[in-house]
């Protein structure tokens, strides 16, 4: 049997965790350890790991996890999480970007699970100290909430949600690591202008804006720079001074200025006020040539409410006599 001090520092290790069902396995870790059953410790503790990982798996997205599996192992996982190879499973999540920092220790955990679970030719019994220090390493695993996980894995979000739907896309935005917010926004911003391997833009577009609203200023005149450059080119089709691995643009002018998160128009904002103009004046060449569809008329009239009074008022005018010719 273990000492008292032994016992209360596993207790404590217990208690630490916030997650119910992770909180019940290691009670069954925890009367194994008080028994003298430290194999049977070591197994119960790692069912607590093993299910607070996919915990949070089925909170933060099955779709990325499903994705990232494929993009390791080239094949699709079992639809049921709880049925996958537990080896296979946290290097998946470690693909993803969650607990990427103690996946290592967290294999040598289940290596020792495996050697606790299962014959030996010459037996491995584990000790009350051997167990407690695994049990110690554990901690900052099971203490967490999955509430409070967040995804550090940018480059396979980023490769997800090229393809991914709406609602995808939103349900992800929650869970990046604030300070990565950054650097994710400008890979959105490439993928979206750039969108050669990318079906569907409406996964970006949902996981761009929440995240714009995580960034301070400077952070967004870096993209306000290159959103004014995107205009530019969409809107005047001349790409002769874009470099070549940038000409790939398909967004349309409508999906560029839907994809924009617009200042009120009661603010004062420069780079608003310039990306407006140039959307007012290609208004009106699309006039002067007539050469504009119903689509271009949504777009104005959804446009306006986001401009200054100045801009406001001239698309207003444009619209008008766009209408009309529309009608005639």
């Amino acid at each position: 049997m273990p000492d008292a001090t032994l016992s209360q520092r596993f207790e404590a290790v217990v208690q630490s965790a916030q997650e119910p069902l992770v909180h019940r396995y290691l009670e069954d870790a925890l009367r194994c350890f008080d028994t003298g059953v430290y194999n049977g410790a070591v197994v119960f503790a790692w069912s607590a790991v093993a299910c607070y990982l996919r915990l949070v798996v089925e909170e933060v997205g099955i779709d990325l996890f499903k994705y990232s599996y494929r993009d390791l192992y080239k094949i699709n996982p079992t639809s049921d999480l709880w049925r996958i190879n537990d080896k296979l499973f946290i290097q998946t999540c470690e693909k993803m970007g969650l607990r990427g920092g103690v996946v290592g220790r967290l294999d040598e955990f289940r290596l020792c699970r495996n050697e606790c679970a299962h014959p030996h030719p010459t037996g491995i019994f584990k000790s009350a100290d051997e167990t407690l220090e695994l049990v110690d390493g554990l901690s900052e695993v099971v203490s967490n909430r999955v509430a409070d996980e967040r995804l550090t894995g940018i480059d396979i979000v980023r490769d997800f949600i090229k393809n991914a739907s709406e609602q995808d896309g939103a349900a992800l935005a929650p869970w990046i690591q604030d300070d990565l917010c950054p650097q994710l926004a400008q890979k959105l911003l490439t993928a979206y202008l750039n969108p050669h391997d990318t079906e569907n833009l409406s996964g970006i577009k949902a996981l761009w804006h929440p995240l714009w609203n995580r960034l301070d200023d400077t952070q967004r005149q870096h993209l306000w720079n290159r959103l004014e450059n995107a205009v530019k080119n969409v809107l005047s089709d001349d790409l002769d001074d874009v470099p070549m691995d940038e000409r790939s643009y398909v967004c349309t002018p409508e999906e560029l200025a839907y994809f924009i998160v617009w200042p009120s128009p009661d603010e004062d904002h420069n780079m608003r006020d310039r990306i407006g103009e140039m959307y007012v004046t290609w208004f009106d060449g699309l006039v002067q040539n007539d050469m504009f569809c119903g689509a271009d008329l949504d777009l104005g009239r959804w446009l306006r409410q986001y401009l200054p009074t100045p801009l406001e008022e001239q698309l207003q005018a444009t619209l008008k006599d766009m209408t009309r010719r529309f009608v005639e």
